[in-house]
């Protein structure tokens, strides 16, 4: 079963979608109950009895690591995003594992705007932003990234995947709620909420006497227990969606409680989450991909993780609807989850402590796995050309899928269609871009593949490229859908450019063939044979200079126009281009400010010239030497720069045109890399000014 949704509407504000997780996969939907993952507590509303209600609450642990940083290509990587750019809050601690880099030590975050602090025997880093503002991280030798800190940040980028947002959190307002009154359901204890100023004297569960529950002390219990002997759990997630706009106060109504429940056999139901929204509150997320559906756009979500109702550890079940002995545990197994969505009416504060009160609410069932779960989506990369087949399949059959849709619409009253959403998303070094999307509607043929052949605008530049698919078997009729989705990865970004890759060849009658020559020695025909048995055949094709005869190059001084930290999609504007000239006659000048120059390389044929094509090199880099200092500049790829044509582009910064000027040489190099060493193109002369 893959990864897979349902949608519910369950308020004009609201959609629920539920993700039910992969369970092939299931590993990637573990946490770990300990401080490097998410404790849980459980809250007893009869003290002492855990065959009562219980309700579930988590506290993300203390050790938790926000960031792996890593090296790629000559730059840092923050989870796999090579020189990111992070959102931390102003407050908030965040880690750093930097035991994948050579030296960690060397992983700096410069500035004044927070602590910083390393553990040579972790090699965890830790800084904790407090003050607004933008700095930097850097490790000797590597291009590093940009650090932001506001008071608020876009968790999406900023919270450790550990984090199930079911934890009771007074700074973005997320709070607990709890029924209380057997006469009265529509009224609940606000429990992390603070409208006196004196927290502790009105702690509900630890002072008021009509609370019969565990208080604060038999949390903190639970948790110590539940950390010693449950090793993980497994979620399936909740997400809240939120209408564009969204506005409860407008409504008159001061939030929202959104509860799940299960049910154990006696018929006492637990709580997985209790959660409570007020107008004050702000730990919805900023969706970074906005939908529209039923003509209502959603921008933000809620994300809750859930203990999962299939083949979950029997670890926490003994001990969260059980008494903490093999076998304890008494959830029904036949148990749904339970879904509650209740409109606040008010907000009141008695005798020191709060409460609320709900109003209009919308109650239900969502299965514990998906009902659906033999249809899936199909990207398939056509093996007799350069395209891609999509599909929907059913038990792994696209005749199968087309079976099923044609049985519904001739059985049933319900006007079936079949919707693929197809995004295409190109990862330009730093930046995920979206660059075409597209809905291709079946209303017959289920059975034949959508044929589509995508195309890559910057595969020039781009390292790779996904495509994105969600099929949603809609239902006219009734408005419900069942969604799926895939995507597929590739790193041939250049196979579907604008245009074609062209071969020239000097005399189309006569058969060019290059050969690679290695010495005359014994040694080395036993070295060709091992190579020709034993290694995969693929190639690659990379420029070596073996000879730089009549190799020329032009230079120009551009400016990068445009917002945002991206160099890779600004565009390049000349300011001033010089000439074609030959080796040590190129000349650039060098400011002491931050400046960009690029390069165009070329080898003379008589009265003409022939691009030069880096197209497959690893990285093109600018140096300057002189004997006691070393400076690399590695080229910086840009959407408006065609390496295929020889073009290259650099950068040179403030701080580093300054040690340029204090070097005792006056020549740079432009050298190519591909992994193991480095081989000079061209060289040249440069002046400061």
């Amino acid at each position: 079963m893959a990864q897979s949704s349902r949608y519910y509407y369950i308020d004009s504000d609201v959609m629920l979608e539920f993700i039910y997780h992969d369970q092939s996969e299931a590993d990637k939907y573990k946490i770990e109950v300990d401080d490097n993952g998410s404790e849980v507590k459980f809250l007893d509303t009869v003290d002492g009895d855990e065959f009562k209600t219980r309700h579930l609450i988590n506290e993300l642990g203390s050790a938790v690591v926000n960031f792996e940083v890593t090296s790629v290509s000559g730059y840092l990587a923050v989870e796999n995003f090579a020189a990111r750019t992070l959102l931390l809050q102003n407050g908030k601690t965040y880690k750093f594992d930097l035991s994948a880099l050579e030296n960690p030590s060397l992983f700096i975050i410069s500035g004044a705007n927070g602590i910083f602090n390393y553990s040579s025997t972790t090699h965890i880093a830790s800084f904790t932003p407090n003050q607004n503002g933008n700095i930097e991280y850097t490790y000797d030798g590597l291009i590093g990234g940009k650090i932001i800190i506001d008071n608020r940040a876009n968790p999406l980028f900023a919270d450790p995947d550990e984090n199930t947002g079911n934890d009771i959190n007074q700074i973005i307002g997320r709070y607990h709620g709890i029924s209380i009154d057997s006469e009265d359901s529509t009224k609940h204890a606000l429990l992390g909420y603070d409208s006196t100023g004196y927290y502790e004297m009105f702690n509900y569960i630890n002072n008021n006497i009509e609370w019969k529950g565990g208080n604060e002390a038999d949390l903190i219990q639970s948790q110590s227990d539940a950390t010693a002997n449950i090793n993980y759990i497994k979620y399936d997630t909740v997400r809240l969606h939120l209408r564009s706009g969204f506005s409860f106060a407008a409504r008159n109504y001061e939030g929202f409680l959104f509860e799940v429940t299960t049910e154990r056999t006696s018929g006492v139901k637990n709580y997985l989450t209790q959660l409570v929204y007020l107008n004050t509150s702000n730990y919805e997320y900023s969706n970074p991909k906005p939908f529209m559906l039923g003509e209502k756009l959603y921008t933000k979500f809620i994300d809750i993780k859930v203990p999962t109702l299939i083949d979950q550890n029997t670890e926490f079940l003994d001990r969260f609807y059980g008494d903490g002995t093999s076998g304890s545990s008494d959830l029904n197994p036949s148990s749904n989850y339970g879904i509650n969505f209740k409109l606040i009416d008010k907000l009141e504060a008695s005798g020191g402590y709060d409460y609320f009160y709900t109003g209009e609410e919308n109650s239900f069932t969502v299965s514990r796995e998906d009902e659906f779960q033999d249809f899936t989506v199909a990207i398939e990369d056509a093996d007799d050309g350069d395209y891609f087949k999509i599909y929907g399949e059913k038990d792994n059959s696209i005749g199968a899928f087309e079976a099923y849709v044609l049985n519904r619409i001739s059985t049933t009253s319900d006007d079936i269609v079949v919707l693929y959403d197809v995004d295409i998303y190109e990862f330009i070094r730093t930046s995920e871009i979206k660059t075409f999307s597209t809905t291709y509607t079946q209303y017959e043929s289920f059975n034949d593949p959508i044929v589509f052949r995508p195309v890559i605008m910057n595969s020039s530049i781009a390292s790779n490229f996904s495509i994105e698919v969600t099929m949603r078997i809609y239902n006219q009729t009734d408005n419900t859908q069942i969604v799926k989705r895939a995507s597929l990865t590739l790193e041939q970004a250049g196979r579907y450019g604008k245009k074609l890759n062209k071969l020239k060849i000097d005399s189309p009658n006569q058969l060019t063939e290059v050969y690679n020559v290695l010495p005359q020695l014994a040694a080395n025909k036993l070295i060709s044979g091992f190579i020709t048995d034993s290694l995969p055949r693929s190639v690659k094709y990379v420029p070596a200079f073996i000879e730089r005869h009549n190799i020329i190059a032009s230079k120009s001084t551009v400016s990068l126009i445009g917002t945002g930290e991206n160099e890779g999609i600004k565009d390049v504007e000349e300011t001033e281009t010089g000439e074609f000239k030959g080796e040590n006659e190129t000349e650039i000048l060098v400011p002491r400010t931050t400046s960009y120059y690029k390069f165009v390389v070329a080898k003379k044929k008589s009265d003409d010239f022939e691009y030069l094509s880096f197209d497959n090199a690893e990285r093109m880099v600018m140096v300057f030497n002189d004997g006691k200092t070393n400076l690399k500049f590695n080229n910086i790829y840009n959407k408006d720069i065609d390496m295929g044509s020889g073009e290259i582009l650099f950068k040179i910064t403030e701080s580093n045109a300054i040690k340029i000027s204090g070097m005792n040489t006056n020549k740079f190099y432009i050298n190519l890399y591909n992994g193991q060493e480095e081989t000079m193109v061209i060289s040249g002369k440069f002046k400061i000014i």
